[in-house]
């Protein structure tokens, strides 16, 4: 995976994460590390796979290539620093600052194209969201271990995330 290699070694991306612990070390609630984007697309994945999305003939002409199922995932949070320092909404935030990455990582601007709505999606769906989008927001959901936190009594989303099985969400 020669694309997520270059994402990973980026150093705008590295900078982004950088900033985003900064900006949460006295988070006691989930946080938005390298560990939660490889869980979001790892689970991602795992749905594309279990869904057989490559398939179906109602997945269209989406690429669900490896490569871009972990683009997505790996960069869907990357904006969140921006969220603390200007309100603006990280998925936003995260779809404009990926472009610079994922092409530098060889990505075309098809596939960008796809993989940045995705991000712009993952937070809130819009009625009609991409296959990919709607896969990245619940694998994002499914990422956090909200039934084994801490900061549980704490966390908004937490009643309404405990109504759904985390399993099935």
């Amino acid at each position: 995976m020669t694309r997520i290699d270059k994402i990973l070694t980026n150093s705008l991306y590295n900078d982004y994460l950088s900033m985003t612990s900064a900006k949460e070390i006295t988070r006691k609630f989930c946080g938005h590390d390298l560990q939660h984007f490889i869980d979001t697309a790892r689970i991602a994945y795992i749905l594309i796979l279990e869904e057989k999305l490559g398939e179906n003939p109602w997945a269209g002409n989406v690429n669900f290539e490896k490569e871009i199922v972990y683009g997505a995932a790996l960069l869907h949070d990357v904006g969140r620093w921006k969220e603390y320092e200007t309100g603006e909404d990280h998925a936003e935030a995260s779809a404009w600052l990926a472009k610079p990455i994922l092409e530098g990582a060889g990505y075309s601007p098809d596939e960008i194209e796809i993989i940045c709505r995705a991000i712009l999606e993952h937070r809130s769906l819009p009625q009609h969201p991409s296959l990919l989008g709607y896969i990245l927001y619940k694998a994002d959901k499914l990422s956090r271990s909200c039934f084994n936190c801490g900061a549980q009594s704490e966390c908004y989303k937490w009643d309404e995330k405990q109504k759904r099985s985390f399993l099935t969400y």
